[in-house]
């Protein structure tokens, strides 16, 4: 007959606080509260029950109860699970987010909860975590005051990776969580699209291999709508990419466990960690690098600034392609903090001149990719300035020779725009008229790529204009010469740089390497 514990036996080895025994062994019973939904309104309003369960299985950091009624998992299935947590998750998660919470109950280990449900597969419920007293006198719901993973019995065949995933929430919510109603009466956690991008990526790291590269990805959540509000979470696969996205190009482990710490929530949460890591990027232009990524997914282009790693897939839709110029003026909108991507081809040679005009009193960025569709290269990647008002024009070269498409990325990142509200904007392209283009085929620029000096020689005899921006579209130098010219660039960082001669003879635009 085995032993009932009331309570956990804690023993110190080496000055680590390590659990003995389980309070609860195979075969025991429990009652529990049903999810409160605190946090969720779709189910606001669904009451909560009363659980009758019974331990399946005991393990060293987990528990696994099935309700009495309704469907039941086979004990193979809880062993296996508890097995995965036990020797897999428990360890490799902790590790990273940090330890599991111990509030009430004085049991490290978690309960993973199988109930009779057709709402959800997986729950993490925050009011599981606050006492049963607050969370009735705040939300009029009950908390059974222990650290619970529901899964839904319907679900059991995916168990073990919706428990990484609830993992991943009941972890976050131990780092990250501000119950105390007299300091924060209504920001109980972290905003949805952080917490679930954490969430997603626990699942991830639970269950690859994040270091293996090109991964194919079948769920990449632009595949037929990019234009999907990021802060305003409506879908997993957006939230879990963003966030492996910033894994990877902003500190791997260190922009984890600094973001999941950081008290402050949503944007200001995320620009805090690129502080603190030492990074000068803002959210704006780390979501700015994601949107562009996204299309991209470029792993050569400057140094992989615009690729994943871990996964691989197709460039994300276009919400239109135009091939035939000139182009009326075309209206739209786009969510907050999400993106349109517009495609324009040409199998011919020609030069247009695309026109952007924003709603004057949101925030935009928009930026031109320029693509070689036969070997799938990109050519650059160049940032439309835009006014105070949000116009802006892109004059392409090089279009139906170096490149054939090219795609303008248009971005919103106004944060103060409603969830289900979107901002407005226009464009138009031209056929640009009474410009040769590749009349300067014989420009010569010398040496490339370039340490100190570049030197210029451009045909005729008339005064050329001649610009070097940076791949931010930053203007760096602008000046005139006749015939010939040179350009100091000792002061310039290394990178690639976009040089445009215009004059009576005609426009040329060419791409220069400084090391």
């Amino acid at each position: 007959m085995k032993t009932k514990l009331l309570f956990a036996l804690i023993v110190l080895i080496g000055g680590m606080q390590v659990p003995c025994f389980s309070q609860f062994n195979d075969g025991d019973s429990l009652t529990f509260w049903s999810p409160s939904y605190i946090d969720w309104p779709p189910l606001w309003g669904a009451p909560q029950r009363e659980i009758k369960t019974v331990c399946k299985k005991a393990g060293n950091h987990c528990y696994v109860f099935t309700e009495i009624i309704g469907p039941q998992i086979l004990q193979t299935d809880a062993d296996n699970l508890v097995q995965t947590f036990d020797n897999q998750y428990y360890q490799a998660l902790t590790s990273k987010y940090g330890p599991i919470p111990d509030v009430f109950d004085g049991d490290s280990n978690i309960f993973i909860v199988f109930l009779d449900e057709n709402n959800w597969c997986g729950y993490f419920d925050p009011g599981q975590q606050m006492s049963d007293s607050m969370v009735f006198a705040t939300w009029g719901k009950h908390s059974s005051e222990r650290e619970i993973i529901f899964v839904a019995s319907q679900c059991y065949q995916g168990a073990a990776e919706i428990v990484a995933h609830e993992f991943g929430h009941l972890l976050h919510w131990q780092q990250d969580h501000s119950p105390e109603p007299a300091v924060n009466p209504t920001h109980y956690w972290e905003e949805a699209w952080v917490d679930e991008g954490f969430s997603t990526f626990a699942a991830i790291y639970l269950t690859e291999n994040i270091f293996q590269h090109n991964v194919p990805d079948a769920y990449s959540f632009f595949t037929n709508d990019p234009d999907i509000p990021l802060i305003y979470f409506s879908n997993y696969n957006q939230v879990k990419l963003f966030m492996l996205f910033m894994f990877e190009h902003y500190g791997n482990w260190n922009y984890i466990s600094t973001l999941i710490s950081n008290q402050l929530n949503g944007i200001p949460g995320v620009e805090s960690t690129l502080n603190t890591l030492g990074y000068s990027q803002s959210f704006d232009d780390a979501f700015e690098q994601w949107i562009i990524a996204n299309y991209a997914d470029d792993s050569v282009y400057d140094g992989g600034k615009y690729g994943y790693l871990h996964y691989n897939f197709a460039p994300c839709s276009l919400s239109d392609i135009h091939s035939t110029f000139p182009l009326s003026t075309v209206q739209s909108t786009v969510n907050p903090y999400a993106a349109d991507y517009i495609g324009f081809t040409s199998s011919t040679s020609k030069t247009i001149t695309i026109a952007f005009n924003g709603q004057p009193d949101s925030k935009f960025r928009v930026d031109i990719i320029l693509k070689n569709t036969s070997n799938d290269a990109i050519d650059s990647i160049i940032s439309m300035p835009l006014d105070s008002v949000n116009h802006g024009t892109f004059v392409t070269t090089g279009f139906g020779s170096d490149y054939d498409r090219v795609v303008m990325a248009v971005m919103n990142i106004d944060s103060t725009i409603h969830e289900n509200n979107t901002a407005s904007y226009s464009y138009s392209a031209t056929e640009t008229s009474g410009v040769k283009e590749n009349t300067f085929a014989v420009l010569e620029v010398f040496p490339n790529p370039a340490t100190d000096l570049l030197y210029l020689t451009v045909p005729g005899n008339g005064m050329t204009n001649v610009t070097l921006q940076d791949i931010q579209g930053r203007l760096q130098y602008n000046g005139v010469i006749c015939g010939s010219g040179i350009i100091d660039i000792r002061n310039l960082a290394d990178g690639i740089y976009f040089l445009k001669a215009n004059g009576i003879e005609g426009c040329f635009t060419k791409k220069i390497m400084k090391y």
